[in-house]
């Protein structure tokens, strides 16, 4: 869909809103066509039914899917929870259900990110059918995607006896996905799990209770299975994949019998007969003597290119049960008629010849016979291959024999296989050629074809060769590493793997290019101890020891004026790049920090080529109502430890709305009578932030909202915002506390200048905030959002750590918009955090010295505020390639604030080291602001 494979006159809809706007050609995943997407004309309800249908003129095994809703650029607001999937085969539209036998699959929660569904159980169509569904009338839009392959199998259907349900170790082995008729105990006319091409494994059955992919009998002698083919085939071989679990007593089976026919009632008498034991090909992971495997096997049996459009499989047990998994052939079509109609082709084909036969054929010609190309019949039949053989030994022949070999493809794997027909050829009718070929010209044409295709790749080179040397334009979100999932485990990036030029700075931008090759690996485990006084000391003196930094501000100094510059000089230009040590910076007004950030330069996004290293799918422990981790961490498993109250809506009384995020509004509120965690005490007024989910989601987007709230209670610690009651009805919410005197970055940019914050408050607020952060620390649970708007102030200046700012629309600014829509806090991040996704506590320390710089100058400015986000994330890339005692590839920091410490600077910049564990922990940081408060 999504590529434009799929042609518009083959998605069609029931009905639609406005045909050229949202018509089914809009439909298409991640394309922003017209008004973005399909729109049914009526609302959805459970009695209202609309459907987007997609024609794929041909059978393909389907495995996944994708949905997205109507963005719209930004004005969309229509998407569908949940959806149904209908398929078309065998003249009849199917129903999709899950391995739990669910009919209903999980949509979308917003307009613009993608719900991939994995289909536990693939299946085979020519047609699928999208059917958006609601328990309540709702306006829905979709654009979607299909995942497959081409089913070149060839299997119309198959019959067989219905499995067990309770198999073996209480597992479910029925043919859960069988989409035909079932009768009694037989099952008729459908496909099922024994040809979706997946393969079960022992651990299924050893380990699991529910549903398998397996399909077991139970108590038989033998079992028949029927396959009908769409059309006649010769049969090469069979695979059977079988379990062989003796403990269990599941073996495998032990004669297996085929028989072959062209119209389904009739059977050739002579089957085609293979004995598992007797058979001198033993599976693979056999080892006993006697042929046994412990584990499942995949038994490939000869058919001798039998013929046949229906075959007849009869399996003879040896044991209790019998389990099997995949049963796939190997086939070609029937190619008699073709094969014939080809050689009548051949007017010299008769027989009897008494005279020499080199002088009645020429050899070039037999040669030369055309390919015979077989694609209406499933494209399996390569070319049609004619050799002459001489008889040997001083006689002259009578005739040639013609060898005539097929070759085919079965199964993806290119095989071959010989049917030679014999014929003899009759001299009498043979006509020699009037005008003989000389070779000449053949040879001549080969070489300039040779010459053509010379020239044709040398001028396609050049002009790549140029292309390159231009100026890319090159999107970032198509390119970045930034996370679209989750601090799921990081990537160690080896220093070897990526080329970063010199970099090229003019009035602080830059550009360099780099190429990044990633390798997987897991995060390292951040400890720390808690000290004593003694301890205390020792980090003060490791704060305080001179020790050459790994990092340095680069500035340039040239005598070029203009910001915009071509890649011709650049080389001798970064030869005058110098690396000095951190001084104060001319500071910018917030107009002309947004006058930076608005500029486009062509010539920079070439240096911001970046490394897509991170997998955009699964990640389960990301949570989309907080930015903390929380389900990886200890917290998570002390959930239940603390009763959170619930409350009624009316208590609440809306003041201001704050934004909203992928899962619904916030709002600043107004509770009434809701206990105050600092006091104990039941409050008549207070001001709370409330987190509510949009009305009507899915049953499992609530439970999650619930479990993920359930766990942030049991965060309780006074330098931290806590959750203080729940709503248990529609919409639900979480009331979280919130500062009389509001944020941190608002309360010290509205502060009074006349009365300026002392030195000494400002180390008490950054102390509050160390002694937050050290309590998520030994929670094990990472902050990923902190900064001085995530802060909350209450009376008396006491700080809390909160995370409500990413969902609040007036901090939109201070964060970076990845591919995947999602908010991220490019300018606070640590660098690795930014390029591999590895979010940690030594990250959140990272963030924390940032933080820190913000309270020292009053949050007037963002952080590196006057650069672009695209050159932030260049200079992360010199973090990445960074060189101890290189001068020319050296990322740059923030400056030491006017009115800061030489004390506090040494901290900060003990935050930013390269290597996370050369920074210190927050326990750490900790103890050392209270020595510097004592002092």
């Amino acid at each position: 869909m999504e590529e434009g494979k799929i042609p518009d006159e083959a998605i069609t809809a029931s009905s639609s809103y406005e045909m050229k706007s949202v018509g089914p050609q809009n439909a298409r995943i991640r394309q922003e066509k017209n008004g973005g997407a399909w729109c049914p004309k009526a609302q959805i309800s459970s009695a209202i039914r609309e459907y987007l249908e997609i024609d794929l003129t041909r059978d393909h095994l389907i495995t996944w899917t994708e949905t997205q809703g109507r963005f719209g650029n930004g004005q969309g607001q229509e998407y569908a929870e949940a959806f149904f999937l209908e398929y078309w085969r065998h003249e009849k539209w199917h129903q999709y259900k899950d391995l739990r036998g669910n009919k209903v699959l999980r949509g979308n929660s917003n307009t613009y990110l993608v719900e991939k569904q994995k289909l536990d159980l693939p299946f085979v169509a020519s047609r699928v059918r999208f059917v958006p569904y609601s328990q309540h009338p709702r306006t829905v839009c979709m654009r979607v995607e299909i995942y497959g392959c081409v089913w070149n199998q060839g299997i119309a259907s198959y019959t067989a006896p219905k499995a067990n349900t309770d198999g073996p170790n209480r597992c479910n082995v029925e043919d859960a996905s069988y989409d035909g008729t079932e009768i009694e105990n037989l099952m008729l006319n459908g496909l099922g799990q024994l040809t979706d091409g997946i393969v079960g494994s022992e651990v299924e059955i050893l380990e699991s209770n529910g549903i398998t992919n397996w399909v077991g009998w139970h108590d038989r002698d033998n079992i028949e299975l029927f396959f009908e083919f769409q059309f006649s085939r010769k049969f090469r071989n069979c695979t059977i994949h079988v379990a062989n679990l003796p403990d269990l007593n599941v073996e495998m089976f032990s004669i297996v019998n085929f028989w072959f026919s062209l119209d389904g009632k009739e059977y050739h008498e002579t089957p085609e007969t293979f004995q598992m034991f007797n058979e001198p090909k033993i599976p693979s992971n056999s080892n006993e003597k006697d042929g046994k495997s412990k584990s499942s096997a995949l038994i490939s049996i000869p058919l001798q290119l039998r013929l046949g459009k229906f075959v007849k499989i009869d399996i003879k047990l040896q044991s209790e049960w019998l389990l099997l998994s995949e049963i796939s052939f190997e086939t070609v079509p029937d190619v008699k008629n073709n094969t014939d109609e080809a050689l009548a082709h051949l007017s010299w084909i008769y027989t009897n010849s008494n005279e020499n036969i080199s002088q009645i054929i020429n050899q070039d010609q037999i040669a030369r016979i055309k390919q015979i190309d077989d694609t209406e019949i499933k494209g399996e039949i390569g070319d049609l291959e004619i050799e002459t053989d001489d008889k040997i030994g001083g006689e002259v022949s009578d005739g040639r024999k013609i060898n005539i070999q097929h070759r085919g493809t079965m199964m993806g794997k290119s095989k071959t296989v010989s049917n030679e027909t014999t014929l003899v050829l009759n001299e009498s009718n043979l006509t020699p050629d009037a005008f003989p070929v000389n070779n000449s010209p053949t040879y001549i044409g080969l070489i300039s074809a040779a010459l053509t295709i010379i020239v044709f790749f040398s001028g396609c080179t050049i002009f790549l060769i140029k292309q390159r040397g231009r100026n890319k334009v090159a999107l970032l979100q198509k390119h970045t590493a930034l996370l679209c999932g989750s601090p799921a485990p990081g990537i160690t990036i080896n220093t070897k793997d990526i080329k970063l030029p010199t970099p090229i700075v003019v009035n602080n931008l830059s550009q360099s290019r780099l190429s990044l090759k990633s390798k997987i690996a897991s995060n390292n485990d951040y400890k720390f101890d808690d000290g004593d006084s003694s301890e205390q000391h020792s980090i003060y003196e490791k704060i305080n020891k001179i020790s050459p930094q790994p990092y340095v501000k680069c500035e340039a100094r040239s005598n070029y004026k203009t910001e915009h510059f071509d890649t011709k000089t650049s080389e001798d230009f970064t030869d005058e790049v110098e690396c000095i040590v951190p001084t104060m910076l001319k500071k910018l007004s917030h107009s002309q920090t947004g006058k930076i950030n608005q500029r486009v330069y062509e010539s920079y996004y070439a240096a911001t080529d970046i490394l897509t290293i991170k997998r955009r799918d699964q990640h389960p422990i990301v949570s989309l109502f907080t930015p903390l981790l929380i389900r990886d961490s200890i917290v998570s498993y002390k959930r239940g430890t603390y009763d959170v109250p619930r409350i009624s809506r009316h208590r609440l009384r809306i003041l201001d709305k704050l934004g909203e995020g992928n899962f619904g509004l916030v709002h600043l509120c107004e509770a009434k009578g809701i206990q105050n965690p600092d006091l104990g005490i039941l409050q008549n007024r207070q001001v709370v932030i409330v987190r509510s989910l949009w009305r009507g989601v899915v049953d499992s987007l609530r439970e999650d909202f619930m479990n993920d709230m359930h766990i942030l209670a049991e965060i309780r610690d006074v330098n931290i915002a806590r959750i203080i009651a729940i709503v248990e009805e529609e919409p639900f919410s979480a009331i979280f506390e919130y500062g009389e005197l509001g944020d941190l970055s608002s309360f010290l940019k509205n502060h009074d200048h006349a009365a300026p914050i002392s030195y000494e408050c400002s180390l008490n607020l950054v102390t509050q905030i160390a002694s937050g952060m050290k309590y998520l620390e030994s929670l094990n649970v990472p902050h990923c959002d902190l900064a001085a708007r995530n802060c909350i102030v209450c009376k008396d200046l006491l700080i809390k750590v909160s995370d409500q700012a990413m969902y609040c629309s007036k901090y939109d600014s201070e964060y970076y918009v990845d591919e995947c829509y999602a908010k991220i806090p490019l300018r606070w991040m640590a660098w690795e955090a930014v390029l591999s996704g590895k979010r940690s506590c030594p990250s959140d320390v990272w963030s924390y010295g940032v933080t820190v710089w913000e309270v020292l100058t009053r949050c007037e400015d963002v952080p590196y505020a006057d650069m672009t986000s695209e050159q932030v994330l260049e200079n992360c890339g010199l973090w990445y390639s960074l060189d101890n005692g290189s001068k020319k590839k050296c990322p740059r920091i923030l400056e030491q604030p006017m009115f800061c410490a030489d004390d506090l600077y040494r901290l900060m910049l003990r935050c930013w080291c390269k290597l996370a564990e050369d920074r210190l922990n927050f326990q750490e940081i900790y103890c050392y602001l209270k020595k510097l408060t004592l002092d």
